[in-house]
């Protein structure tokens, strides 16, 4: 197959997987934004040079803004922003000077899939930014060390060997081969506070991703679609993209559902050359299905999909799909056929939806505009964002100087983590995932909340774990 064609079969697969984990997303905007000025460089990018120029001007009274957490009060960065006096720090560990302290970042920018991961450089450098307005972490400043592995398991893992050499930890990177480096990251006991896609990854013992990868589904969308649409728990349909990883997501979600009573009258994974889905259209309606579940498929197939529906007069009961439903790049390219579109992810509406409601999401929002004016976060975006918020927390609980050790131990003791609400509780340290989800819809041309209504999760359900 050709190269184009495995990254695009990879960009599905990971936005399947994601789906489980994040809710991650990538729309064309982003991808045509690389074309212009961008916040980092091909290859590598040292965020003191592109994150401290993004945030430059940054005015005193935007360092003084109190940080906030989910209940409304101090927030754990504004815990870490201690004065330490100079002569009371050293260079403790690896990536850890008197004045700074730098953070490794590996992802994938350019390549077949150009900016696939560019909103979680965004992310890390709207955290570092926000943090250096505090004054930075003990009295350090944050560096960010970016590298791009340019969709390359080779270059992944020189990358990250290179990185473990010079850095303090790994925060807020995502990469399709992560599992690359697995190795080399478990030997080094580096702290790797990343976005984990493989299993190899996920499963080290130092990798403490905010939104653990684990295999299953959670149960709380089934438990709504039961109680909501009753009549159409015996007649599903699905399509999902026929390729390994998306596959076993869709697999993984399907037998949660059945786990309590749903049964599928249609159901075929599609190759990823396919555009037309007029002949499952057809054979949807003509097997009686009452409902139409997409959870391994893009945002693009899931418009394609809407349309062939729309095309055919076949109004299901409900759709019902992941995360890659919450994409402009979905509703626009769908129209009319996207309007009350259901969705559930484990994240707050983070695009800005939900920013009145919750403190964490208009903070974000705000350095994500300081370090990238004009960018709309994104799920990789967020996924950074909360590693570095992470990262500060932890930090906030050991001394002057601190060691990879020491930030290991606190990680692995951090059984309870949201985001300060932006996203479901998980336990980090011990690898829990989300079980709590947020059910959305499109309707009206806008994004809104269904249940709840008003700001958390639904969380009536645990999180279903594939034998």
């Amino acid at each position: 197959m050709h190269r184009s064609r495995l990254a695009a079969v990879a960009l599905m697969s990971c936005v399947a997987v994601l789906a489980v984990a994040c809710g991650a997303r990538v729309t064309p905007e982003q991808r045509a934004s690389l074309g212009g000025q961008s916040v980092i460089g091909a290859g590598r990018a040292n965020a003191s040079e592109a994150g401290s120029a993004a945030s430059a001007d940054v005015s005193a009274a935007d360092s003084a803004e109190t940080d906030v957490s989910s209940s409304g009060g101090p927030g754990p960065a504004a815990e870490t922003a201690t004065t330490v006096a100079p002569a009371e720090r050293t260079a403790s560990d690896v990536g850890v000077t008197q004045d700074k302290m730098v953070l490794g970042h590996v992802t994938q920018l350019t390549g077949p899939v150009p900016g696939l991961f560019k909103g979680s450089t965004i992310g890390l450098l709207a955290y570092i930014a926000y943090q250096n307005s505090l004054g930075g972490i003990a009295g350090r400043k944050l560096e960010a060390d970016i590298r791009d592995d340019q969709f390359d398991a080779s270059q992944n893992r020189t990358a990250t060997r290179e990185l473990i050499a010079k850095s303090f930890a790994l925060v807020g990177g995502i990469s399709l081969y992560d599992d690359a480096s697995a190795a080399d990251v478990r030997e080094s006991g580096i702290p790797d506070i990343t976005t984990a896609i493989s299993a190899t990854r996920a499963q080290i013992p130092n990798n403490f991703a905010p939104s653990p990868n684990v295999e299953g589904a959670p149960l709380v969308p089934w438990n709504y679609l039961k109680q909501k649409y009753p009549q159409v728990v015996t007649a599903m349909s699905s399509l999902y993209g026929d390729v390994p990883a998306a596959k076993h997501v869709h697999e993984s979600y399907r037998m949660a559902a059945e786990s309590i009573g749903f049964e599928w009258v249609y159901d075929r994974g599609y190759q990823p050359t396919e555009t037309d889905y007029t002949a499952d259209i057809i054979r949807m309606r003509q097997s009686g299905a009452k409902a139409l579940f997409l959870i391994a498929v893009d945002a693009k197939n899931i418009a394609r999909i809407l349309k062939a529906a729309q095309q055919q007069g076949w109004k299901p009961e409900v759709v019902f799909v992941g995360s890659a439903g919450y994409d402009r790049a979905m509703s626009t390219l769908a129209g009319s056929a996207a309007e009350g579109v259901q969705f559930f992810l484990p994240y707050a509406l983070y695009a800005g939806e939900d920013a009145e409601l919750i403190p964490e999401v208009r903070l974000m929002n705000q350095w994500v505009q300081k370090v990238s004016p004009g960018y709309v976060a994104d799920g990789y975006t967020v996924g950074a964002w909360i590693a570095g918020r992470l990262f500060g927390q932890s930090m906030a609980k050991l001394g002057p100087n601190p060691t990879r050790k020491a930030l290991n131990d606190v990680l692995r003791g951090v059984d309870h983590y949201d985001g300060n609400g932006l996203q479901a509780d998980t336990g980090p340290g011990p690898k829990r995932p989300a079980s709590c989800q947020l059910i959305a819809e499109f309707r009206d041309g806008k994004y809104r909340r269904l249940d709840p209504a008003t700001r958390g999760f639904r969380c009536d359900a645990p999180f279903w774990r594939r034998p």
